[in-house]
């Protein structure tokens, strides 16, 4: 059986590679905090079809984890301490 993190992580890198056709995807941020994984999504475009695009990724990965979508203008949207995910690794 897998570490909880470890499951996280792959649902992670799961859900990226959803995200990588996204020509609106600025960069996504993830952060374990005790249990669960956090993931900050950044686009370009918040429109509907952009932000249901984002949601059809998670629900078609399947990851539990808390996601939240910023337009890449918001100052100061993501924690410092968030994890940048290299997008170039998941393509």
């Amino acid at each position: 059986m897998m570490r909880q993190d470890t499951e996280a992580h792959m649902a992670l890198y799961r859900f990226a590679h959803a995200l990588a056709s996204l020509d609106t995807l600025d960069s996504l941020y993830s952060m374990m905090i005790d249990t669960d994984m956090h993931v900050w999504v950044v686009l370009h475009d918040l429109s509907r079809p952009q932000e249901e695009a984002v949601f059809d990724a998670q629900i078609d990965t399947d990851p539990d984890f808390l996601l939240t979508i910023h337009f890449t203008d918001s100052p100061d949207t993501v924690p410092a301490n968030a994890e940048k995910v290299d997008l170039r690794l998941v393509v």
